[in-house]
């Protein structure tokens, strides 16, 4: 089975979104998911229905059983829904295991996991990375997305001297727009660049407004808009990441 932890060390890059939709495509692939939301803004929870004043992933993090926190939701996706109290988490020796320890039971229990992360480094990111086969690193065709990918990057690479089942699957250009040139340029140099550190480039995602109006209205993008371009792309991209 699959742990996907979704990071990056910048804000509005789609991040949540692709979090949101991997775990959906899976669903709708008919495979056993969770989603785990560890940014207090809790937009996974969100997107995926999950109802926020349940206990959640706070409570996961200090040593309530997981399946006491499981809720399933209308999208046919299991969810440990996040809440405000994880902005409060602070590292402390040995803490960055906790979510690993946590969720070792359910490994045998779903296909997928998927981890959301809060926009910053600090302890909630150092959990889900230490908890994950593989990262997926969402940025956005702009002039700070090479600094984006090299600061996830470095991080992940600290990271698999504790985890060594660590890997860097990939990065996903959101929004994509391939007419600009600009864009094309920075697609490029981001495909190279993240060769060169092991962070090969996987997909641009076209962008759509079924994603929002799927959010909103808090439906699987896939039983929303399946034939909406990002659907199709985010199906391959999950696609993409089964197979490899």
């Amino acid at each position: 089975m699959q742990i996907l932890t979704v990071a990056v060390i910048k804000g509005g890059t789609g991040k949540t979104t692709t979090a949101a939709a991997l775990a959906q495509a899976a669903a709708a692939a008919g495979k056993k998911v969770l989603a785990i939301d560890l940014d207090p803004q809790a937009n996974l929870s969100l997107f995926i229905g999950a109802d926020q004043n349940r206990p959640g992933s706070y409570q996961l993090l200090h040593d309530t059983d997981p399946a006491q926190l499981i809720q399933s939701t209308a999208q046919g996706i299991d969810a440990i829904a996040a809440s405000p109290d994880l902005a409060t988490e602070r590292t402390t020796p040995a803490s960055a295991k906790r979510l690993q320890r946590a969720i070792d039971p359910l490994k045998s229990v779903y296909d997928l996991i998927v981890i959301d992360t809060p926009p910053q480094m600090g302890e909630l990111l150092y959990n889900a990375l230490q908890a994950a086969t593989g990262l997926i690193i969402p940025l956005e065709s702009d002039n700070s997305s090479l600094q984006g990918l090299y600061q996830i990057a470095d991080i992940a690479h600290q990271m698999q001297r504790s985890n060594p089942a660590l890997q860097i699957t990939g990065v996903v250009l959101t929004r994509y727009d391939s007419r600009p040139k600009l864009n094309r340029y920075l697609q490029e140099a981001i495909a190279e660049r993240g060769q060169e550190i092991g962070a090969p480039f996987l997909i641009g995602i076209r962008p759509g407004i079924a994603i929002r109006e799927a959010q909103a209205m808090q439906q699987s993008l896939f039983d929303y808009a399946p034939r909406s371009k990002p659907a199709q792309d985010y199906k391959k991209l999950y696609e993409l990441i089964q197979e490899g």
